[in-house]
């Protein structure tokens, strides 16, 4: 039997002042429903989940099994590296476009889109299409010679966001249409591995 996590649960990080995550928001522009997840939950630690009495914190799923496997959700002032919120920011060439909310095992980002026609949507993007670059105008001049996209460097943020979701270039893996639909939806525990359901 499948069933699927509940948020908010007690499994996050101490909880941000309300100034903090607002001061978080207009820097790096993500939604209202992200902002919320921080102040009620602030990241998901599924270690933490999975050695405490799990199931008061589940409910039964009946869909499709899904894939991907799911590492963490960040945490505003964590204490870890590995779950910071703002040091995943750090290492994000797509500032600006996506913002990085959590990782699978593999090092893939889940990600809040920032602009363009899926702003708020919630997806993961492929690691090993960018990795190698350490700007976001080095990885544009490889995309512009290895596809059939021309000029990105003059594209604004919003239409720019929508050639990098876009389905031909296949770096990124929708799962929700926003944050609350990521919460409610797709976290999906199978012999106590969480998995995420895609759209």
């Amino acid at each position: 039997m499948l069933t699927k996590v509940v948020f908010p649960n007690p499994f996050g990080f101490p909880k941000p002042e309300h100034a903090e995550v607002l001061l978080l928001q207009e820097t790096y522009h993500f939604s209202n429903e992200y902002a919320k997840f921080l102040y009620e939950q602030n990241g998901f630690n599924d270690l933490v989940f999975f050695e405490s009495n799990y199931n008061n914190f589940t409910t039964i799923f009946l869909g499709e099994e899904p894939w991907q496997l799911f590492g963490c959700l960040y945490g505003l002032n964590s204490t870890s590296d590995y779950y910071d919120l703002l040091e995943a920011q750090t290492y994000n060439i797509f500032e600006h476009i996506f913002f990085h909310i959590g990782t699978d095992p593999a090092g893939n980002s889940f990600v809040e889109i920032l602009q363009g026609s899926k702003k708020g949507w919630i997806g993961c993007i492929d690691h090993d299409l960018y990795i190698t670059h350490e700007t976001l105008d080095s990885f544009l001049t490889e995309l512009e010679d290895e596809t059939d996209f021309e000029a990105l460097d003059k594209l604004s943020k919003a239409e720019l966001a929508d050639v990098l979701v876009s389905e031909d270039l296949g770096l990124i893996n929708f799962h929700a249409k926003s944050m609350n639909e990521f919460l409610t939806n797709c976290f999906i525990i199978q012999d106590e591995t969480i998995l995420i359901k895609d759209i």
